[in-house]
């Protein structure tokens, strides 16, 4: 016997149902920048993170739109009870297959996680995707780090520009079991030097010095990222891009490979 709150959702109307007036089918709808805090079981401990979430569904020709609830229900249900996973590529997964169930008008279902991580107390980004498509899962880091320009100090005779760039790795995760802290370690020595929350003198001058000796263009940065990475990673697909926040232009310079390693 239905409840008569049961009663009262069903004589609702459902919008989302409806035919669309532009029968097209489009092929991502959902949520971006879904923040939600999250518990994780390992071993004995149990350990808080906070991951950003962007999640949607394919939409077919002849239906208005997604139920967009059906996001949030879905993970606030995944989440209840702490998880006992051994890597964001599991969980992530796990996610889209969920929330692929719950939209039975979808075909596929791709979820991507955000979260942080730390190198010696420097913050970087880890993220991680699957799509049901394709069943293929990438996993990846986003990293800060700081170029001295080659250019520059050949001009000069030894001084040079610096700035800050932001460097991101993304490898297709295949069936191996990839560190993203070993991802980070990479991308931490493609750049002339790291950066780093708290630097007193000695610090400072160390910095500057290496990254002088290690002077290099954003073209140099990404060259080097990959090399590394066809050591560790050789077959997977990848893709590596070096964004540079120029000193001397209004404006940012890029670099970025797209291949398998």
């Amino acid at each position: 016997m239905q409840s008569r709150a049961t009663k009262k959702i069903e004589a609702l109307p459902d919008v989302q149902r409806e035919q669309p007036k532009t029968q097209l089918a489009l092929t991502r709808v959902g949520i971006i920048n879904f923040c939600y805090p999250v518990m994780f079981r390992h071993g004995d401990k149990l350990v808080e993170s906070l991951i950003s979430i962007t999640a949607s569904v394919d939409l077919p020709h002849n239906q208005r739109g997604v139920h967009m609830s059906r996001f949030a229900e879905e993970i606030a249900r995944l989440f209840r009870i702490p998880k006992e996973i051994t890597s964001l590529t599991e969980l992530v997964e796990e996610l889209a297959t969920q929330l692929l169930r719950a939209h039975d008008y979808a075909r596929h279902c791709t979820v991507t996680l955000k979260t942080n991580s730390h190198i010696d107390n420097h913050i970087y980004t880890v993220f991680v995707s699957y799509s049901t498509a394709t069943s293929k899962c990438s996993i990846g880091v986003e990293v800060a780090g700081a170029l001295a320009c080659p250019c520059s100090i050949a001009l000069t005779g030894g001084m040079s520009h610096n700035q800050r760039c932001l460097l991101s790795i993304e490898v297709e995760a295949d069936s191996l079991n990839i560190s993203h802290e070993e991802l980070a370690s990479i991308a931490e020595k493609s750049f002339s030097a790291p950066v780093r929350l708290l630097l007193k003198r000695p610090d400072e001058k160390r910095v500057v010095e290496t990254m002088h000796a290690r002077a290099k263009f954003v073209e140099d940065a990404v060259r080097d990222c990959v090399s590394m990475l066809r050591k560790r990673f050789s077959g997977l697909r990848a893709k590596v891009r070096c964004v540079s926040f120029e000193s001397i232009h209004p404006y940012d310079c890029f670099a970025e490979w797209e291949g398998v390693l």
